[in-house]
């Protein structure tokens, strides 16, 4: 089997660089079956898959890093068709939670190319204007979108700690915004805290935010927090952690295949920023192979 194993060595703190050497210690002998990319930056990373993929035809592509190796990586594995497995090395690590790998040992981990088959799931496509984003996980809007780029700017914490930090910091000057929903033509205009839209369970290192959401049945799922006072939404953020949040009066849930926001902030996805508003959310024609537990 053919394989492309790209290395995120800042991921984690550091994590990824770890676990990469170990990766290469587990393929070790292999030889020109194994093709490593680890660069300094992530815009060389991603130049040197493209360019790999181009003059080679891969069976595989390991990732080692977090969520932001995976959603930099979506449009490659994509057009390439390329199977992904994740070897978890971020922060929150929350697609190899979706996919049952996070915590789960390594060797276990690189055996299931040969123990099992690939999964088809789905890839939610984000457009704005021109431009087209795929992301695997969630899109927030709003106050998780001010949370994120708070929690993104943070040079020394690192893990689930960092969101929990922003949330504190942010929520007592934060005001609901006006927001204009469409969800498959049905168009609803309302204030609200954020709105999220999830082809997965969880983000921010575990905070299950949409614990139904399912990445294999064509739809996506739609939260959207009512207008709150800051101290109600400080007292429904810790439930977010164990998904209990979701029968809170304040939350609502839909679902749809085509979702448009429009609102005066900015969308995160796999937790890294896409754009201000408006933008329109599908999920994508092409389907994304993966391996899970």
């Amino acid at each position: 089997m053919k394989t492309l194993v790209v290395i995120n060595p800042h991921s984690g703190g550091g994590k990824g660089l770890v676990v990469g050497a170990k990766v290469r210690a587990n393929y070790a002998g292999l030889g020109e079956s194994i093709t490593y990319i680890q660069a300094s930056s992530l815009k060389e990373s991603l130049a040197q898959v493209q360019s790999a993929c181009a003059n080679s035809k891969f069976d595989l592509l390991i990732s080692v890093g977090g969520d932001g190796l995976i959603h930099d990586l979506l449009p490659s594995l994509i057009e390439n068709d390329l199977p992904l497995l994740v070897i978890p090395a971020g922060t929150g690590n929350d697609f190899a939670r979706t996919l049952g790998l996070h915590g789960q040992k390594l060797a276990l981990l690189l055996a299931q190319p040969a123990l099992s088959k690939p999964s088809l799931i789905n890839v939610g496509l984000i457009k704005n204007g021109l431009a087209q984003t795929p992301f695997i996980q969630i899109l927030s809007t709003g106050f998780d979108s001010v949370v994120n780029e708070r929690a993104n700017n943070f040079k020394i914490v690192r893990g689930k700690i960092k969101y929990i930090l922003a949330v504190l910091q942010k929520v007592w000057r934060f005001r609901a915004l006006e927001f204009t929903l469409d969800i498959d033509g049905q168009e609803r205009h309302q204030k609200a805290m954020l709105v999220c839209v999830a082809n997965g369970q969880s983000y921010g290192g575990g905070m299950k935010i949409v614990p139904h959401a399912k990445d294999d049945d064509g739809l996506l799922d739609v939260m959207v927090v009512d207008r709150v006072n800051p101290f109600r939404l400080l007292m429904v953020f810790p439930r977010v952690f164990f998904g209990t949040h979701v029968t809170h009066p304040k939350v609502h849930f839909y679902t749809g295949r085509s979702i448009k926001i429009s609102g005066k902030t900015q969308a995160f996805a796999d937790g890294e920023r896409i754009s201000d508003l408006p933008i329109e959310v599908k999920i994508s024609e092409k389907s994304l192979r993966v391996y899970r537990l």
